[in-house]
């Protein structure tokens, strides 16, 4: 009886700590913001191909972990990473190139992930070419902003106070590319994709 109890705990234990399956679509043209995720460690990410055009999943320069689907071509195809450390990984298709097809899927230990869901974090005009508008929900005070390149090279590091409003950030000295944005709050982070023209 106790060998039974002790096994029905168990599952239970591991039913409550399951991890989730955050599904994205992957089709040419799918970018930034609706390719972002913040996800806690263990989740795991399926991307699912939603045109007939080949494509791959893999990590870009800079991610904290190596993954990298191959060539995958077909309708309904899917490609599934489990992400196991915490840190940021931006992605792109090989194939369609990171200016077409690419995001960043952020890793953090412990977070209720339907409090970042949650979350509504806005970098406007994406791409921008001097002048970022921030825009935080109340609940995000006193934090810090960097911005990263994708060798990992911080090139802004800023304060941020949020009263409600928008915060503006002058971007015009960081020459052109792609970058993370990396936005954090006490114990919460959050990463998004910027391009600079």
């Amino acid at each position: 009886m106790k060998t039974k109890l002790l096994v029905l705990v168990f599952l239970i234990t591991i039913g409550l700590q399951a991890q989730t399956t955050h599904d994205l679509i992957w089709e040419r043209g799918f970018e930034s913001p609706e390719a972002d995720l913040t996800i806690d460690v263990g989740d795991t990410v399926r991307w699912t191909w939603t045109d007939d055009l080949p494509h791959t999943v893999e990590n870009n320069t800079g991610s904290t972990e190596t993954f990298n689907s191959g060539v995958l071509t077909g309708l309904g195809q899917t490609y599934s990473y489990t992400f196991t450390v915490e840190g940021t990984n931006p992605y792109f298709c090989g194939i369609h190139g990171a200016n077409n097809m690419s995001g960043v899927i952020t890793v953090q230990q412990g977070l209720s992930v339907d409090e970042f869901n949650d979350v509504s974090v806005k970098l406007t005009p994406n791409p921008v070419h001097s002048k970022l508008t921030i825009k935080l929900p109340q609940s995000l005070t006193n934090g810090s902003l960097k911005v990263i390149d994708l060798t990992g090279k911080v090139v802004l590091n800023n304060t941020i106070v949020n009263s409600g409003n928008a915060i503006d950030i002058n971007v015009s000295d960081i020459k052109s590319g792609m970058y993370l944005v990396r936005l954090e709050f006490n114990d919460n982070a959050i990463t998004k994709r910027l391009i600079i023209q």
